[in-house]
């Protein structure tokens, strides 16, 4: 099994935005894999959240799907807008890249196998 979560936490630790790194680690798994959004590119919203959400989309997930995303994200970071996670000091991009990883595998939007 492939940890999804870590792989994007080291991508982005090692200079990849939020977006690149977490669609690079998913894209592992995504025949459909394409290119990375951009960060904040949708009205703010978190690079992570948008490359989750276009990895979601492209393995066949529904809206419903992304909806599920979404709220399993705001659960834990309360937000989905860049600007207001980090207005928060508390929590790091790398822990939303981490986070995102680590929902969109539980989703079984990862592993194949």
């Amino acid at each position: 099994m492939i940890d999804y979560e870590t792989i994007a936490r080291s991508n982005h630790r090692s200079g990849m935005n939020c977006a690149a790194s977490l669609y690079d680690a998913l894209g592992m798994s995504n025949p459909n894999k394409t290119n990375p959004p951009r960060p904040r590119e949708n009205g703010g919203m978190c690079g992570a959240v948008l490359a989750a959400e276009q990895t979601i989309r492209e393995m066949g997930g529904t809206d419903e799907d992304v909806a599920e995303f979404e709220k399993r994200f705001i659960e834990k970071h309360k937000y989905l807008k860049c600007g207001d996670l980090r207005g928060f000091l508390n929590n790091k991009c790398n822990d939303y890249v981490g986070t995102a990883a680590s929902i969109v595998a539980s989703m079984g939007f990862g592993d194949k196998e």
